[in-house]
């Protein structure tokens, strides 16, 4: 039963809508890589660097990936989709870890169809040993992708209804843009006189800042501290949405 309810989800994700998103989203890695200084630096330097391809990311990334999750409870339970699963004998706890594999699945899916063309073009470019970027940069981009589909399952619980939680999800993905959340750290900072270390670890909150760190770490120290940032992250995030979700009244809720 946990096998069908999580390829069920998989199926539910993987819609027009997320292939229409996503395929954008890879199409604009390659576009900005063109336009900006990525080719000419990839020709005279050898050298890709991060913001070059995930420029797309860190811009429309939040909203990219909540796109894809921020109904992943709210739809099945608006149609009463939920209520005869559960009718049929299958718990919450099934119900719920079935969403958080598929969630895991479909987001490292997701990572390789945004990062396979701007490889290809990379290595077209230059040569096949540069094809290390789609495993470099691989793992980071599903942790960033990751912390986003957790806090999309959260929304999705927490708001009941899809538009309440596409509501949510814009607002959120505007805050958590990394240069916006950056600036609110600063004034933040300022206010309560936080310190330069202080406002670096708030900082890590934005997932495209996490997703930086993880890329581009200097010591193991700092991949250690990245590597708790992300784990933590899921975890609550998963954690608040599970506890609500058990708690809830699924019954008669449809609209």
């Amino acid at each position: 039963m946990l096998m069908k309810l999580t390829l069920r989800d998989i199926r539910a994700t993987l819609s027009f809508r997320t292939f229409l998103i996503w395929t954008a989203m890879a199409g604009m890695a390659v576009f900005f890589f063109f336009t900006s200084a990525g080719r000419i630096e990839l020709v005279k330097e050898d050298e890709v660097k991060f913001m070059t391809l995930f420029l797309p990311q860190i811009i429309f990334g939040a909203w990219a990936v909540l796109s894809v999750y921020f109904d992943l409870v709210s739809s099945d339970r608006e149609h009463n989709v939920l209520d005869c699963i559960l009718c049929s004998g299958v718990t919450k706890k099934q119900v719920f870890t079935a969403k958080i594999i598929a969630t895991a699945v479909v987001s490292l899916l997701l990572s390789f169809v945004y990062l396979f063309p701007i490889t290809v073009v990379i290595v077209l470019l230059s040569s096949f040993s540069n094809a290390i970027l789609l495993i470099r940069y691989l793992l980071p981009l599903w942790s960033y992708i990751m912390v986003f589909a957790a806090m999309g399952v959260s929304i999705s619980v927490l708001a009941r209804s899809s538009k309440a939680a596409l509501i949510w999800s814009l607002a959120l993905g505007l805050i958590l843009m990394p240069r916006f959340f950056i600036i609110i750290v600063e004034g933040l900072g300022s206010v309560f006189h936080w310190s330069q270390a202080i406002k670096n670890g708030v900082s890590m909150i934005a997932p495209g800042a996490l997703m930086y760190a993880l890329s581009n770490s200097e010591s193991t120290a700092s991949l250690l501290n990245a590597i708790a940032y992300f784990l933590a992250g899921i975890l609550i995030f998963f954690a608040v949405s599970y506890l609500a979700f058990r708690r809830q009244d699924e019954y008669n809720y449809g609209e």
